[in-house]
């Protein structure tokens, strides 16, 4: 009887482990095409503006819940019993409340600094700040919920309403066609779906003194600086090229960030099906075996993720000539493409060396990695778009995903002699740049 609920139990968990999985593949896959959408409807300078604003909306969403859910998971040793633990999880939410309404100030002190002169209104700013907190708070009910193993819960939060924030946005687009339309239909979206999950009692809505809520908000803090990094590095990267470039720099990297997502959609899915039984293996075989398993992974991702990114910049120009209306703009970015791809390909040392991190519970280091990196590579980032011009937006991002993964590596081999497989780094390279040749016959 034990054992038919334990593989019951199991075989639970790899259900919910498929939803969790292929439900995230899923919303970046139609974000993928809604923003290739977007950029062919919108003009540039119109493309541009939605650009920064969706950077707002992603600063938002991630400064918002910083740290919050580090917090809790490190607090729970002490919270054993149930009542305890939903103090904890009452108090997660108050602190939330206090880092969303700095987030929101954040966000207003950046908008006013760096865009305050855009013809956008009131309404739509409100709308995407709308946007932001409901995927922040959606974003946060996803993992509270998760951690009491509420796993029909915790999908609702994660893919439903990010879902219905798509629709809305989906909807409110085709019949508007303006940058304002996406972010009232997302908040429309958004705000009908949490109603309809607070009606049906999901989530956890508790609430506690603020006074319970102060020992994860100290917690807090560190997760900051490399929460803006993050952020920095991706679409939040807008506003800086504003500084240095026109408009018309934001969207073609805004564009180009949404072409390249393919590539982390499917270097996520790679790692998503290697991690568990990595982490399971090293309990299992003697830590040379588990080496050559992990390098012949990496070997492995490191040629999908070429031929993938390959296959995308030779197919590039047809598809940009099918498809047409503004993405005529983009033709020309092959080069730019070929450096964010190879970009992501980079990386494949640092998840090869990540897993080891958490494997061995020395997560504390990889946000010290994260930290110093991250600041050595955005002020080389800097250093580049000044030296190099425009190109230097692209030059500068491969060589900030090459710093990451050089970092983790020297720090790595100090615990674990671990050997990176270049050979599927340099694999994955070369069938790019056949991708990159046959783009240009």
């Amino acid at each position: 009887m034990n054992s038919s609920v334990a593989i019951q139990q199991v075989n639970r968990l790899i259900f919910f482990a498929a939803l969790y999985t292929g439900s995230a593949a899923l919303l970046k896959l139609a974000g993928f095409i809604f923003f290739l959408w977007l950029a062919r409807t919108l003009s540039v300078e119109d493309y541009a503006n939605w650009g920064l604003l969706y950077a707002v909306q992603t600063a938002l969403t991630s400064f918002g819940l910083v740290g919050i859910i580090e917090a809790v998971v490190g607090l729970l040793r002490n919270h054993r019993s149930p009542d305890e633990q939903k103090r904890l999880l009452a108090a997660g939410n108050t602190a939330f409340l206090v880092t969303l309404a700095a987030s929101v100030a954040l966000a207003l002190v950046v908008w006013v600094m760096f865009a305050g002169h855009s013809q956008i209104s009131g309404l739509t700013l409100s709308s995407v700040l709308g946007a932001g907190a409901l995927l922040a708070y959606s974003s946060l009910q996803a993992q509270l919920v998760r951690l009491e193993e509420r796993h029909f819960a915790s999908l609702c939060f994660s893919f439903f309403l990010p879902a219905a924030g798509f629709l809305g946005s989906f909807a409110a687009f085709f019949f508007e066609r303006t940058v304002e339309s996406f972010f009232w239909g997302a908040c429309a979206g958004l705000t009908t779906s949490m109603v309809g999950t607070w009606l049906c009692r999901m989530g956890f809505h508790g609430r506690s003194r603020m006074a319970d809520a102060r020992p994860i908000l100290l917690r807090v803090t560190p997760f900051i600086t490399v929460a803006f990094l993050g952020w920095l590095s991706g679409y939040g990267n807008n506003f800086v090229i504003k500084l240095f470039f026109d408009s018309s720099e934001i969207a073609r990297f805004t564009f180009a960030m949404a072409v390249s997502s393919v590539m982390q959609l499917v270097a996520s899915a790679l790692n998503q099906v290697w991690s568990p039984r990595f982490y399971r293996i090293t309990q299992e075989m003697p830590f040379e075996h588990v080496e050559q398993k992990n390098h012949d992974f990496f070997r492995l991702q490191g040629i999908v993720l070429g031929a993938t990114g390959g296959a995308v910049i030779a197919l590039y120009p047809s598809l940009i000539k099918l498809v047409g209306g503004n993405l005529a703009y983009y033709q020309s970015m092959d080069v730019e493409l070929l450096l964010l791809f190879s970009a992501y390909l980079i990386l494949s040392p640092w998840w090869h060396c990540h897993n080891y991190f958490l494997a061995y519970d020395k997560g504390s280091i990889v946000m010290k990695i994260v930290l110093m990196t991250s600041i050595v590579g955005v002020v080389l980032w800097l250093i580049l778009m000044w030296a190099l011009g425009p190109i230097g937006i692209y030059v500068g991002f491969f060589t900030q995903m090459l710093t990451r993964s050089v970092g983790i590596l020297l720090v790595a081999r100090t615990y674990w002699p671990v050997r990176t497989s270049w050979d599927g780094v340099l694999s994955g390279v070369v069938i790019m740049f056949i991708g990159f040749a046959a783009s240009r016959v």
